[in-house]
């Protein structure tokens, strides 16, 4: 199995509701590492310290309109802030590697937003070369 199997801090990651893609974040490294990079486990799923909001929310209908420019670099309509609220783990992790003594994320790892139910997931592991 290739090492770029594991999530690293800063590796992209996409609410299946929301318009931008957001890199996962790890303000401290638990001491392990693919690639030189800190990997990620489980519990990383913490609102504004891991993940932050993925754009603008196609489900959601509270709150101020927020106005962004698109991936493709057009304006976007005007729409509610993709707010995320989790209540569990991460899921499909890898049960056999623990990072910290949890169970290290994987290119394959989901998460739920439960306002919403948005499945989050990873769309690169965070290892690619930029």
């Amino acid at each position: 199995m290739s090492d770029n199997y594991y999530i690293v801090r800063g590796a992209k990651m996409r609410c299946d509701k929301g318009t931008h893609a957001r890199k996962i974040n790890l303000p401290e490294s638990h001491g392990a590492y693919a690639t030189e990079k800190p990997m990620m486990n489980k519990s990383d799923n913490v609102v504004n310290k891991n993940i932050s909001y993925f754009g603008i929310c196609s489900e959601c209908k509270e709150g101020e309109d927020i106005y962004l420019i698109g991936e493709d670099g057009k304006q976007l309509p005007p729409g509610k802030k993709c707010l995320v609220k989790v209540s569990g783990d991460w899921m499909k992790v890898k049960e056999d590697t623990l990072v910290d003594g949890k169970p290290a994320l994987t290119a394959e790892s989901v998460l739920i937003c439960s306002l919403h139910q948005g499945k989050i997931k990873f769309v690169t592991t965070g290892q690619e070369q930029e």
